[in-house]
């Protein structure tokens, strides 16, 4: 982190008008992207289930065992 870079942004913000700190603050939102907050269930997500039918997956946490173990054998 710049400290310095911050301490001087400080000064600078700390010196502005009201209405310069309302301008910058106008510009920053403007620059800043739009999040489009649109939340859905988890039930509802496509991932959920996706594997659900296949055979090797019915224990996820021995899947994951297996391929750890695979992956530190080599």
């Amino acid at each position: 982190m710049n400290h310095k870079l911050i301490d001087s942004l400080v000064q600078i913000i700390s010196s502005l008008t009201p209405e310069e700190r309302q301008n910058l603050e106008k510009q920053l939102a403007s620059q800043q992207p739009s999040i489009q907050k649109s939340f859905i269930s988890i039930k509802d997500d496509p991932c959920v289930g996706m594997w659900k039918d296949r055979e090797d997956l019915q224990d996820s946490s021995a899947w994951v065992r297996q391929m750890r173990k695979q992956e530190w054998m080599g």
